[in-house]
């Protein structure tokens, strides 16, 4: 074995001295813990902020393992670490660690080999994971108010929906009350107060837009006769037939109505006398042709109808003075023996 003189002696503990000096100062500086562990996983030095995250004085340390500040379930993950930084990899990953006094802090781990030492560098992540989990509950926060946004926006969209419905309905209904105030109970067809405005309609127009109009008055003759003879129900069913054979007579322009009782009025637009007369003839023969259950008994034999006829003109320029004439031309066709129009 070679012998050392006493100066290369000195000189060699005076370089090894520096070397521990400077590694000293090295990890004094270092900003983050930084840990330099043996192949058995004990810790060897420390450094400062090291030994400030962990809470051990030195010597408490260096009679610890790396696995003793690791808690159980980060075991599996720091000994893999550990065995990729033995066959010489660098490695970065996440895990916890257990203070001196419990507490589990989050870090980053750092690691590397040099020749038989490993040194461990720990990023405190305690901050980092505040932020991220500040971060999910505000994630979460606005997720809950997009959901509830979301649910509030379909409720509203279902309470629209009803309300749309809703108006359809009442609409629906208005339109329905209007029919039925403008309607006959009985036969179906207009009523009388129909009847009424929409000749007044009529007439008014005449006065700006000079057309033909006209108006028929038809009355079942000898109603009262069948009504007696067979029942108020029997009569009833030759009410709805007769408003059935006049609007099988006119035109889908003219309004039929029933004027009260046994009584009906047809609005003729665009008619003039001679259209008028065509139309009036045919619904008179359409009742004419008609059976009705025991109309033989009636005293003409069959259940028929007689019309009037008035069409506006100078001398007939009112409503009231159409209805007065075609009510006349009604009486004169039931003087001259029923089942006939005049006008």
């Amino acid at each position: 074995m070679k012998s050392f003189s006493l100066k290369e002696i000195r000189t060699k503990v005076e370089t090894l001295e520096r070397e521990m000096r400077f590694q000293r100062s090295v990890l004094d500086v270092v900003p983050e813990p930084v840990f330099i562990v043996d192949g058995a996983g004990d810790f060897l030095k420390a450094n400062p902020k090291g030994m400030e995250l962990l809470g051990y004085p030195p010597e408490e340390l260096q009679q610890r393992t790396f696995i003793d500040v690791v808690p159980l379930e980060d075991l599996h993950r720091i000994r893999e670490g550990f065995e990729a930084m033995g066959r010489g990899q660098e490695v970065k990953f996440r895990a916890w660690i257990i203070s001196r006094l419990g507490e589990r802090i989050p870090v980053e781990v750092f690691g590397v080999r040099r020749e038989d030492a490993f040194f461990v560098m720990l990023k405190d992540l305690r901050e980092t994971v505040q932020i991220e989990e500040e971060f999910e509950r505000r994630r979460k926060e606005l997720t809950e108010k997009i959901r509830e946004r979301d649910l509030y926006a379909r409720e509203l969209q279902v309470i629209r929906d009803l309300y749309k419905e809703k108006l359809r309905e009442i609409e629906l209904m208005r339109e329905e009350a209007l029919h039925l105030s403008y309607t006959d109970d009985l036969t179906g067809i207009y009523n009388h107060r129909f009847f009424i405005e929409q000749l007044t309609l009529e007439v008014e127009r005449q006065k700006r837009y000079p057309t033909p109009l006209s108006l028929l008055m038809i009355d079942i003759d000898y109603f009262k006769n069948y009504n007696d003879a067979n029942g108020h129900l029997a009569g009833d069913q030759v009410l709805k037939a007769v408003s059935i054979l006049i609007q099988r007579g006119v035109r889908q322009t003219d309004i039929v109505a029933r004027y009260g009782g046994e009584e009906f009025s047809a609005i003729l637009i665009n008619a003039g006398r001679e259209k008028a007369v065509e139309i009036a003839e045919r619904v008179r023969r359409n009742v004419a042709d008609t059976r009705f259950p025991n109309d033989s008994a009636q005293p003409n034999k069959h259940l028929t109808v007689s019309v009037g006829i008035a069409t506006f003109s100078p001398s007939i320029s009112s409503l009231t003075d159409l209805i007065r004439e075609a009510d006349h031309a009604l009486y004169r066709a039931k003087k001259r023996g029923r089942n006939c129009i005049e006008g």
